[in-house]
C-alpha cells in the first residue's frame, strides 16, 4: 500500500526523496571522502614506518605552547656527517640512519633541454632503506658510489626524466649538468607523488651526500637558512621509539657539548604527531561535514513530514473505514510510518548511489583512490530510516487517533 501511494503521486514523491537524497549525499560522501584520505595517510605512513625519527633544526608543530618561533629554530646548528657517523657507531638501538640535504630551487640542463625548481636530495647510503624509492628504469647508488666522495652518479624522478628526455629515450647514461658539474644518471624513480614528509622524489633527483659537500658548503655549523640537513634513523625491529631517542639525545647532547641546564638545539620529529594533527584536523571537518548534512536532512525531514500530513488529510475517509471495519490504531500509525520510513530509505538508498558511482569515477580520473565502507553504507541506511520515523511519527499518531465516524463523514 505504501508503494502504491508513492507510485500514485510521482512528482510529490520525487520532490520529498531530493531533500533526503541530497542530506544522505552530504553526510556518505563526506565520511567517504574523510575516510579514504586517513587511509591513504596511514598507508603513507606505514610505507615511510611509523619507527623513524626526522632529527633537524626544525620541529614540524610548535615544541612550545603558541607561536611557531621559526626564528629561535633557525639559530640552531645544522645537524652534520660527523653526527651522522656517531649515532651509527655508539645507538645501537638504530637499525640505519642516513643524513638528506635538500634544495628545490635547481636548474637541470642535458644539452638544449632544461627543467628548473627541481629538488635535489643530497643523501648518505641509507637512504633508501628509510624513505620508499622504487627504481622504475636503472638503479639504485652502490656502496662505493655513496662513499667515495667522488661519484657523480644520479637517481632522476619520473618527471624530470620526462620533461628532459620525454617517454621515448632512455635516460641511463645521459649525463646532465647540475651545480656546474656533469652527472651520469644510472635510475630513474617509479612516479609515487609527495611523501608525507614533504620529500617529492617525482620532481627530484637523489646525488651522493659526500660528493655535493665536496662542491657545496652544505655540511658545517654556519647553516644555510632554512635549507639544512636532515638527519633519518629507523629503529631495530621490536625497539621502543622512546628509548631510541633517549640514546640519539645523548649522543647529540654530547657531540654539541651542550651542559646539563641547556635547551637541546635540535628537535624530534615522527610521523605520530602529524597523525595526531591530522585526526584533529579531520575531526573539526567531520563536525562541519556534518553540520551542513544535518541542516540538509532537516529540510528534507520537513518535506516529508508535509506529505505525510497531506497524505493523511487525503485518505482520512479511507482511515475511518478501517477502523470501523476493526483496524487497530497502532495498525493505521505502523502504515503510515512505514510509508514515511520507505519513502526516506528510497531517497537515502539513491544519495548512497550516486556516492557509490562519484566514487568510482574519481578514483579513475584523479587517480585517488576513494572507496566507500560497508560502516558508511549502514550510516546512511541508519540515518534515512531514522528520518523517517522522526518526520512521519506525527501524521501517523494524527491517523491513529482519527474518530472513524468523523473521519468517514470527512
Amino acid at each position: 500500500m505504501a508503494f502504491q501511494e508513492l507510485r500514485a503521486n510521482k512528482l510529490r514523491t520525487f520532490l520529498s526523496l531530493l531533500g533526503v537524497t541530497i542530506g544522505v549525499f552530504c553526510i556518505v560522501s563526506i565520511l567517504t571522502v574523510f575516510d579514504s584520505l586517513q587511509q591513504n595517510i596511514k598507508n603513507n605512513m606505514q610505507s615511510l614506518g611509523s619507527n623513524v625519527l626526522y632529527i633537524g633544526k626544525f620541529p614540524w608543530i610548535p615544541e612550545d605552547e603558541g607561536e611557531y618561533q621559526w626564528w629561535k629554530y633557525k639559530a640552531r646548528p645544522i645537524c652534520n656527517y660527523a653526527e651522522l657517523k656517531k649515532i651509527q657507531e655508539n645507538v645501537n638501538s638504530a637499525a640505519y640512519a642516513t643524513l638528506c640535504y635538500s634544495d628545490e630551487s635547481q636548474n637541470l640542463q642535458f644539452e638544449n633541454n632544461a627543467v628548473s625548481g627541481v629538488n635535489v636530495f643530497a643523501v648518505t647510503y641509507d637512504f633508501n632503506k628509510l624513505q620508499p624509492i622504487d627504481i622504475n628504469e636503472g638503479r639504485y647508488f652502490s656502496l662505493s658510489e655513496m662513499n667515495s666522495g667522488k661519484s657523480n652518479t644520479v637517481v632522476v624522478g619520473s618527471n624530470v626524466a620526462d620533461e628532459l628526455f620525454g617517454t621515448t629515450i632512455s635516460p641511463i647514461g645521459k649525463l646532465l649538468t647540475i651545480f656546474g658539474k656533469k652527472f651520469q644518471i644510472i635510475g630513474v624513480m617509479k612516479k609515487q607523488g609527495k611523501t608525507m614528509t614533504g620529500f617529492d622524489f617525482d620532481n627530484g633527483m637523489i646525488l651522493s651526500y659526500l660528493y655535493v659537500s665536496s662542491i657545496r658548503n652544505i655540511d658545517n655549523n654556519a647553516g644555510n637558512g632554512f635549507i639544512d640537513p636532515m638527519i633519518m634513523v629507523r629503529s631495530r625491529p621490536g625497539i621502543d621509539l622512546k628509548e631510541m631517542k633517549y640514546e640519539i639525545k645523548s649522543v647529540l647532547r654530547s657531540a654539541r657539548s651542550l651542559k646539563p641546564i641547556d635547551k637541546d638545539n635540535f628537535s624530534f620529529n615522527q610521523l605520530d604527531a602529524i597523525q595526531n594533527s591530522i585526526d584533529s584536523i579531520f575531526a573539526m571537518f567531520n563536525i562541519g561535514g556534518f553540520m551542513i548534512a544535518f541542516f540538509s536532512l532537516l529540510v528534507g525531514s520537513f518535506g516529508i513530514a508535509n506529505i505525510m500530513f497531506v497524505s493523511v488529510k487525503e485518505r482520512t475517509s479511507q482511515i475511518g473505514l478501517k477502523k470501523a471495519l476493526g483496524a487497530k490504531p497502532k495498525t493505521i500509525l505502523a502504515e503510515f510510518l512505514i510509508e514515511s520510513v520507505i519513502l526516506c530509505l528510497l531517497g537515502g538508498l539513491v544519495g548512497i548511489l550516486f556516492v557509490f558511482i562519484l566514487s568510482k569515477i574519481a578514483s579513475n580520473t584523479i587517480d585517488f583512490p576513494l572507496f566507500m565502507s560497508f560502516f558508511n553504507f549502514m550510516i546512511g541506511v541508519g540515518v534515512s530510516v531514522l528520518v523517517g520515523i522522526i518526520a512521519g511519527i506525527i501524521p501517523a499518531i494524527r491517523a491513529s487517533k482519527l474518530n472513524p465516524v468523523e473521519a468517514i463523514r470527512s
